[in-house]
């Protein structure tokens, strides 16, 4: 930093050591020479100005620690034997950005945000095992990339340079990048919930035929273990294995799929338990409830699209009515009635 400034501090000199040598008195200088000397030289106060506002920016971020580690779902995967993942944080030519991103991203004080793509992440699934941290890198990346090829576009159309298209290129990569988790998210989470129903019957079916709630449960996970519901049942599974109990596991869940099904199941089978309720009965209803609001559901939407559907059959009505009476109405305004 002290370079830099001291660096700044001996361009000037040397330009006021060219002027001396000159030896123009300043009231011999035209105006017009002395507003664009002034005004030159407020360009290099300017310019040494943002260069040191941007290095003390760098020194800011950059001179405290981060701790960049992997996620425990990432150590999980790992310690259980599967492949590690294959993104830009390991592979590709932009990796370097990444890391250079990455710690940035982490010293950024964005609890609510980190909290919401982090949801989000759960939510899609989330297979490259992405913190919220590594994703903000990757949107940063996006965006500075779509920067700089706008900036690059504008210099060749424009033959200038613009603040303004870098920053518009930046917040528009960044955006479009929350944007594709956000929509991966909720094509999920709506093929969980129309999947919900279907495997409660299976497992209140398995459950009435003498299986437990885990018997029934493997039975459900091995007909399509690739279906997203599925998916989560697997790691529900998978977490009663490891000790956590069956209450917490509904409860996890509920929470990597935020449905409110899935919220009254686990709310359901945890007062089934603790009532002594058959727990296939109370399964076998939670279906049933369920398909019934799938069709009140289906109902309300058949008669708001015939409320929507009235505009565009008027416009087509009165579309039909003109070019069926226009030729006549037209002959009768220009020779009359008769």
């Amino acid at each position: 930093m002290n370079a830099i400034i001291q660096n700044s501090m001996a361009a000037l000199l040397a330009a006021r050591a060219q002027v001396m040598q000159v030896g123009l008195d300043p009231s011999e200088l035209q105006p017009e020479q002395s507003f664009w000397q002034m005004l030159g030289a407020w360009d290099v106060i300017l310019s040494v100005l943002i260069l040191v506002d941007v290095a003390l920016l760098i020194y800011s971020i950059f001179s405290q620690s981060a701790n960049v580690r992997l996620s425990p779902d990432r150590e999980a995967a790992l310690a259980t034997g599967h492949t590690d993942r294959k993104t830009v944080f390991e592979t590709g030519g932009i990796k370097p950005l990444m890391w250079l991103l990455l710690p940035l991203t982490h010293r950024m004080n964005l609890p609510r945000a980190k909290r919401w793509i982090r949801g989000k992440l759960i939510a899609a699934g989330n297979p490259d095992y992405y913190t919220p941290e590594e994703y903000l890198a990757l949107a940063l990346a996006s965006g500075t990339m779509l920067g700089v090829l706008l900036e690059v576009c504008f210099l060749a159309v424009m033959r200038s340079f613009s603040v303004t298209i870098f920053m518009l290129g930046l917040g528009l990569g960044i955006m479009m990048t929350i944007y594709q988790i956000y929509n991966r998210a909720e094509k999920r989470i709506r093929l969980i919930s129309k999947r919900v129903p279907y495997s409660l019957d299976l497992i209140s079916l398995a459950m009435g035929a003498g299986a437990t709630f885990t018997e029934a449960t493997q039975t459900v996970v091995r007909e399509a273990g690739d279906d997203p519901f599925n998916t989560e049942l697997k790691t529900m599974l998978a977490e009663m294995e490891l000790g956590t109990t069956r209450r917490k596991a509904l409860r996890n869940l509920a929470e990597r799929a935020p449905l409110d099904s899935l919220r009254s199941i686990a709310a359901s089978v945890i007062q089934a338990e603790e009532l002594g309720t058959p727990l296939g009965e109370v399964l076998h209803q939670q279906a049933s409830l369920l398909r019934l609001h799938r069709s009140v559901r289906a109902e309300n939407a058949a008669a708001v699209a015939s409320v929507r559907i009235l505009v565009p059959s008027l416009l087509i009505l009165i579309a039909v009515v003109i070019a069926l009476f226009g030729p006549a109405i037209l002959r009768i305004v220009e020779r009359g009635l008769f």
